[in-house]
């Protein structure tokens, strides 16, 4: 398994202490750096910058396609791949398609005619439908907030997929929030709160926290408030203090080819606990 880290900008971190983190992340032995992208050329140049600052190989996870054309992040995926000498991987996402299983296949189809032979895409999917089309069209099929017994069940779907098609499985890659702070229950609150914003938010997340049983808690949250249980906090992400999180981090990680830490600030602009999650998930 191969091990990457995610800054979000939503973080709200200083340019300086990003690039300093990237810098540090490469020094821990990360094999990548990743970033979420919105609808425009922002993520690209964020890939640029972090990769003349450490040489890493960058990612984007991922685009949303409702956002744009195929050949607008075609053009700005070319330019990142040229920049990074091939360090490049593209991540596309279905956003707020209507059908993303229906809609998915004309647009990458049709977004590979745009891009240069090996240049890799991955696909964002959560359920069947999406597992299944990732398979057949993708380099990679991106997964997000997955216990690892939700991993088995997507690699399962996806190694059928794939054989069906008569080309080699996706690697499996997944985001696994991460946060660290001196006070636990203070890093158990910031990815709880990460977490309902996905689960309580759109309806394929809904069905995906659903799928892994947490409805009756959902449910619940929506009815009386309150706070997630730890069960769901197990599942969502890895959350604690210095040292109680680094084997969370690595349960989640179970049955992926890459697992990326997307590392949360306890609070926004707060670069000191991002740097304890990206050293405490070191690789090795």
């Amino acid at each position: 398994m191969q091990t990457g880290f995610a800054i979000d900008p939503r973080q709200r971190l200083e340019a300086e202490r990003e690039q300093e983190l990237v810098r540090l992340g490469a020094d821990l032995g990360y094999d990548s750096a990743w970033t979420p992208a919105g609808p425009d050329e922002s993520a690209f140049e964020r890939c640029l910058r972090w990769h003349r600052a450490s040489g890493l190989e960058v990612g984007i996870s991922v685009v949303p396609a409702s956002g744009r054309d195929p050949a607008f992040y075609a053009n700005e995926a070319i330019r990142v791949w040229e920049g990074t000498g091939g360090r490049f991987v593209l991540g596309v996402g279905s956003g707020r398609m209507a059908h993303p299983a229906e809609e998915m296949r004309a647009y990458l189809e049709e977004m590979r005619r745009w891009l240069p032979v090996g240049l890799p895409v991955y696909v964002a999917a959560l359920g069947p439908r999406m597992l299944r089309l990732a398979a057949e069209l993708a380099d990679g099929v991106a997964l997000n907030w997955c216990t690892p017994e939700q991993v088995i069940w997507s690699r399962r779907i996806v190694e059928e997929a794939a054989a069906g098609a008569g080309k080699p499985t996706p690697r499996i890659v997944s985001y696994i929030r991460t946060c660290v702070a001196p006070d636990p229950e203070q890093a158990r609150t910031c990815l709880g709160q990460a977490a309902l914003e996905y689960a309580l938010g759109p309806s394929a997340y809904r069905r995906h926290f659903k799928r892994m049983g947490f409805g009756p808690e959902l449910q619940r949250l929506e009815a009386d408030g309150g706070q997630p249980s730890s069960a769901f906090l197990a599942a969502a992400g890895a959350a604690g203090g210095p040292g109680q999180v680094r084997g969370q981090f690595l349960r989640l990680a179970q049955g992926l080819d890459l697992a990326i830490v997307r590392l949360l600030a306890v609070v926004p602009g707060d670069a000191a606990s991002v740097r304890l999650a990206l050293e405490e998930c070191r690789p090795g």
